[in-house]
């Protein structure tokens, strides 16, 4: 999903945060959360490229998949499981709360939108299958995105 759709859409489930607690802080946890998990992505194209300043080149390689191996070490099913689980076991401020909110958001729109495969959400599966964008992506997209 593209980082507008991101921002728009942890806008919407911030401002139900905001009004549900009452509190800037956990609105804008849930917020930051929700749009800043794609940060993963500019580790993925050092790893992948090395450094490079050309953001439009970044952007290209990152947005159209034209990365060999895809890390994106924060969106993970796992983390996110261990953040509700921790919840759940421990009583954690309503901070802890929004910033999982805002991750779950992110993760399930990125489900639904990117042409990733759901097994692709796993960082076990990603490891197991050596980050390699073949075992990530949906097949159609790999054909398309090929040059």
């Amino acid at each position: 999903m593209k980082v507008r759709y991101h921002i728009a859409a942890s806008g919407i489930i911030s401002s139900v945060v905001y009004f549900t607690t009452n509190s800037p802080l956990n609105a804008a946890a849930s917020f930051l959360t929700g749009v800043f998990i794609d940060l993963d992505h500019f580790v993925d194209y050092y790893l992948n490229c090395g450094i490079s300043y050309n953001f439009n080149e970044i952007h290209d390689a990152i947005y159209n998949l034209r990365l060999k191996k895809i890390y994106v070490f924060l969106h993970s099913f796992e983390i996110l499981f261990m953040l509700w689980l921790l919840i759940f076991l421990i009583p954690l401020k309503s901070v802890y709360l929004a910033l999982a909110i805002g991750f779950t958001q992110h993760m399930l729109f990125d489900l639904i939108c990117n042409p990733v495969n759901a097994r692709g959400y796993f960082l076990s599966y990603r490891l197991k299958m050596g980050f390699k964008r073949e075992f990530i992506l949906k097949p159609a997209v790999l054909f398309s995105t090929d040059k």
